[in-house]
């Protein structure tokens, strides 16, 4: 059961309606969400599904619905041979991620079966969008990666390393060149530079990687950091993506205070001390006690200039709370506490995290979220148990510096057990989902997760656990094409515990 120490205030938690802008509020297509049984609708009306995963505070979706899906031509075709789905990323990112989302808009068409038809990511026209419909078995990607048969899988600490040296653009400060894996992405990869930051040969580089970052996408006037920027886009204000996440922020919070520790650059205190104070301002619910998961995108509130902007209202904050991404912004609360010696983050982290054990927390392992309104969603979803871990062990850490007291953990082995459920023989690894109609299957970014969260895990515990650390580290693999951020944490955990065997 949820914590009944919360129980009256998720009572009294205010209902938070959606906002008359929100999609699909009066979107011409007859929308259906997300059940189990639109297979056997598919099957029975002779009809693929139509995926849109969307977000509410994604700028591109807002342009992607309005100039394309809603276009007459395009809703008369998905309604008369669809049957068109609407998936919230952050609601589902379990469905996301097993479809191969990376980015957003994106569409995936599926037949009755399952079969992957079509899948892209990115704002298309009508007119293209209408010649996929039609196609269908094309597929189509606007990723801007490019990948050839001959790519490899990365699955080794050495291999991973040599090839982010191939994508380092030394002119532009960033990792964006091309590379025999195939051409990276071109959003950030906080965790990435975080593995970076600690290893040989990189020392004199990232100085202009994270001064680079820092400028294309740190908001000097409000903090945090927006989401994407692209260096290839004339207008500067179509570059930048101005919606700003928890977890990515939680990424540069935690990467911008170890970069401090490790340079001692004032800069990099400051930009960190700027995350820190727009989680608290802005992403934070003081009354709740809990993380929103996003702020909306506005390209016109952007653009005031510093007078105006703080005389305007900000941009939305989505209040819907998950269980991975507020463990991912405490762990690095606990980061920042411990670099700057901060009690205060410290007692606030220590706050966040019994707070998220209240709201989320069964006998059987954490739930995926709570919504703005206060109602708790989706169990048997493999992040939502690991990061509530990490984060706990990053502020154990953090107050054992500081305070030279190492505070009680929960017994370690019934921790590991709780994933148990999870491990599927036929996989050799933990399912990314339990306890839906789903057919299992794993993510490389949670099985990095695992493999950091048991770096700080005893020996003894794993023995006498279900787990173990050979079968996490054996899916430490990254397919050409996916983002280095996905397994960075992963190889950064396999580094450690080799250099500690080694010392």
């Amino acid at each position: 059961m949820v914590g009944a120490a919360f129980a009256g205030l998720l009572l009294l938690a205010l209902a938070v309606s959606v906002a008359a802008e929100d999609y699909p509020a009066d979107s011409s297509i007859n929308w259906q969400s997300w059940d189990s049984d639109l297979f056997a609708a598919s099957a029975a009306r002779e009809r693929p599904i139509f995926f849109y995963f969307h977000g509410q505070w994604c700028t591109w979706c807002r342009d992607f619905q309005d100039e394309s899906l809603e276009n007459p031509d395009v809703v008369d075709h998905i309604e008369r041979h669809y049957l068109p789905v609407l998936v919230d990323l952050d609601e589902r990112a379990d469905l996301f991620r097993r479809y191969g989302g990376r980015g957003l808009p994106f569409v995936v068409i599926v037949n009755a079966e399952d079969e992957m038809l079509t899948r892209f990511t990115g704002h298309v026209s009508a007119r293209d969008l209408r010649s996929i419909l039609e196609r269908q078995r094309d597929m189509f990607s606007v990723t801007g990666r490019e990948i050839t048969p001959d790519d490899a899988a990365i699955d080794d600490l050495d291999t991973f390393v040599e090839m982010l040296d191939e994508v380092y653009d030394a002119r532009a400060d960033r990792l964006s060149g091309s590379a025999t894996f195939g051409t990276l992405s071109k959003r950030p990869q906080p965790w990435t530079y975080r593995f970076l930051l600690h290893t040989e040969g990189w020392e004199s580089r990232m100085p202009g990687l994270l001064h680079q970052v820092a400028d294309d996408l740190f908001d000097e006037v409000d903090g945090g950091f927006f989401f994407f920027h692209d260096p290839d886009q004339r207008d500067p204000v179509l570059a930048l993506e101005t919606s700003k996440r928890l977890d990515q922020n939680a990424a540069f919070l935690w990467l911008f205070a170890e970069a401090y520790e490790h340079f001692g650059d004032a800069r990099y205190g400051e930009i960190a001390r700027g995350v820190h104070d727009y989680l608290r301002e802005q992403l934070w619910d003081a009354r709740q006690l809990r993380f929103g998961n996003s702020q909306y995108a506005d390209r016109d509130y952007y653009q005031l200039d510093t007078e105006e902007r703080l005389a305007t209202e900000p941009p939305r904050i989505d209040r819907n709370t998950y269980a991975d991404t507020s463990g991912q912004a405490i762990a690095a609360l606990a980061q920042f506490a411990r670099v700057m010696e901060d009690r205060d983050t410290l007692d606030w982290a220590h706050e966040a995290l019994q707070a998220l054990d209240r709201y989320l927390l069964t006998d059987s392992g954490y739930l995926h979220g709570l919504t703005a309104a206060g109602r708790p969603a989706m169990a048997g979803y493999l992040p939502a148990q690991i990061w509530p871990e990490i984060a706990r062990q990053e502020l154990a850490l953090a107050t054992e510096t500081l305070t030279d007291e190492r505070p009680s953990m929960p017994d370690p082995v019934a921790t590991l057990d709780r994933l148990a459920p999870f491990f599927d023989a036929e996989l050799g690894a933990h399912a990314e989902r339990v306890g839906s109609d789903l057919a299992p299957w794993s993510e490389t970014r949670s099985q990095a997760a695992l493999a950091w969260w048991l770096y700080r895990v005893p020996e003894a515990a794993i023995n006498a656990a279900h787990i173990e650390r050979a079968t996490v580290r054996a899916r430490l693999r990254i397919e050409p094409g996916a983002d280095p951020d996905d397994v960075a944490l992963g190889f950064d955990a396999l580094r450690r515990g080799v250099q500690d065997n080694t010392e």
